[in-house]
């Protein structure tokens, strides 16, 4: 019995690692036959600022281009936006959950899934005419909530380890990429200095969680608590690459902020620049334009 426990769980491995790489090897393939012969076409490669990707537009557009028939069957049915945006978010809570417990087949699955439901709330959004600012609101909101509880199953996984202090950093760093754009937009600056976009930090971790098991078994054996090296080398990836587009974005936004600012000389007083002279005026006693305050 002890040798066959270990067999048929490698065994397991093996077949969802098939599988896994079947359901996206598979239409990757007829993707590319039909992207050569002009029969989809290609997104076009982005410039600085404008959203450039670690993941090529090939890629994105396989991906899109998978999820067609996905995207028309939701489209028949009542459902919401703003409810497929709940549900990706639930599927997150479920994704950390099976991160933290050592699932890592189940977790990219879930993640996966998770992914792809945040892709078709905005694909039936823009089909149905239901794209409102509140729902671009909501799911931008709760996908802040859903990489923090993802990243936050990492961190209690790898708790009491150094990978621990990596994954918080991804963590950090994924909240840091998305508020310089959200902020940089507030003051006008559009654009997506950087590699690392939410896209392709779910698309990193999700290959790696498919793949810890099946290799991770066979380095380490079917131990209480693996630590999954490949997962563990695909966060310390996340974790520079998030850092990195991090700063490029701050960068980015404080040029773009500081070639459409006037010289300060040339920008009227502010207020506080206005009242000060009489505040200090009264706190002294002096005179102000000649007459004793």
């Amino acid at each position: 019995m002890s040798v066959l426990r270990p067999l048929s769980g490698t065994g397991a491995d093996a077949v969802f690692l098939a599988c896994f790489a079947a359901f996206f090897t598979l239409p990757f393939v007829c993707y590319l036959g039909l992207a050569k012969t002009g029969a989809v076409k290609l997104p076009t490669s982005k410039r600085g600022g404008a959203g450039r990707r670690l993941l090529g537009p090939l890629l994105i557009g396989y991906y899109y281009w998978l999820l067609g028939p996905l995207n028309q069957l939701v489209g028949r049915t009542q459902l919401r936006p703003n409810q497929v945006t709940v549900a990706s978010l639930g599927v997150a809570l479920l994704t950390a959950v099976a991160i933290a417990t050592g699932h890592f087949s189940l977790a990219s699955t879930l993640l996966i899934a998770g992914a792809t439901l945040d892709i078709v709330d905005g694909q039936l959004a823009r089909s149905t005419g239901l794209s409102t600012a509140s729902g671009a609101f909501l799911d931008s909101t709760l996908d802040r909530i859903a990489d923090g509880v993802i990243f936050g199953g990492c961190v209690v996984y790898y708790s009491g380890t150094w990978m621990m202090f990596v994954s918080l950093l991804a963590l950090m760093m994924s909240f840091t990429v998305s508020y310089a754009r959200s902020r940089g937009e507030g003051l006008g600056v559009l654009g997506a200095e950087g590699l690392m976009q939410r896209a392709d930090r779910i698309a990193v971790l999700g290959i790696a969680l498919a793949f810890s098991a099946f290799f991770g078994h066979r380095t380490e054996g079917f131990v209480p608590h693996p630590f999954y090296g490949l997962t563990a080398g695909a966060l310390c990836l996340i974790a520079a690459l998030n850092t990195a587009t991090a700063i490029a974005r701050i960068r980015w936004t404080m040029r773009r902020l500081a070639e459409a600012s006037p010289p300060a000389e040339l920008q009227p007083p502010s207020l506080e620049e206005q009242v000060e002279p009489l505040r200090r005026a009264v706190a002294g006693g002096t005179t102000l334009f000649g007459e004793e305050v």
